[in-house]
């Protein structure tokens, strides 16, 4: 059976475009255009992930996202230029990705191949005892304990892990980890650090610093 994406959109153009391109990529798509809509959805399907259109949406996204995330969905959401206040929100209530507008099929895609069936998932612990820290599809082995992480950031992590002891800006991160970095915000990198403390809070072997006026630096050791 093919992964089924819930596409939350009023748009209906938008979502014979998505589930065309869905198609071709081998997943299931499905239409939910009100909170209603998405509610039973959730109730009668085995969802893989879900979409979120933000434009023109009838109700307040973030809420919506926040329900998605607590019955451990992964949720992308498509963002206009002009929604940083709500892009920000999203990310609050556990946005896994943001797909800025115009879309880019490829992003969209890129978002949900990186989407693991949870059997995947579940095999990562065997593999750490190899090492201390091993990447998967949407999480991390530390020290033998797994954490979800969002797909920014596992690259976000990917990156301070690379430059280990050094000095990583905000800067630096934005063009290093996000496709449009032009349309973020330093504040929106501040979230998502503060996303991966709280995930990585009881480790001794990673910490991640901040060194004020300058950025981050992520401190890890193997033992």
């Amino acid at each position: 059976m093919p992964p089924i994406i819930l596409i939350c959109s009023q748009d209906a153009e938008l979502y014979l475009l998505l589930a065309h391109i869905l198609r071709s990529e081998g997943f299931e798509a499905r239409l939910a255009a009100s909170d209603d809509d998405v509610a039973a959805a959730c109730a009668s399907a085995e969802l893989s992930a879900v979409v979120l259109d933000c434009a023109g949406w009838p109700s307040d996204v973030a809420p919506l996202c926040a329900l998605l995330k607590g019955s451990g969905l992964p949720v992308g959401a498509l963002i206009g230029g002009d929604m940083r206040a709500e892009h920000l929100q999203l990310i609050k209530a556990g946005l896994d990705e943001g797909i800025t507008r115009p879309l880019s099929p490829s992003k969209l895609l890129a978002f949900l191949h990186g989407i693991s069936p949870m059997s995947e998932a579940s095999t990562l612990p065997n593999f750490a005892a190899v090492a201390e820290l091993v990447f998967g599809p949407r999480a991390v082995v530390v020290s033998g304990k797994r954490i979800a992480l969002a797909p920014i950031e596992m690259r976000i992590l990917r990156f301070l892990l690379e430059r280990q002891g050094q000095i990583s800006t905000r800067e630096q991160l934005i063009e290093a980890v996000w496709p449009d970095p032009d349309t973020v915000e330093s504040r929106t990198v501040d979230v998502h650090i503060g996303r991966l403390r709280k995930a990585f809070a009881g480790l001794r072997t990673l910490r991640i610093r901040t060194v004020y006026g300058a950025g981050y630096v992520l401190d890890y050791h193997d033992h």
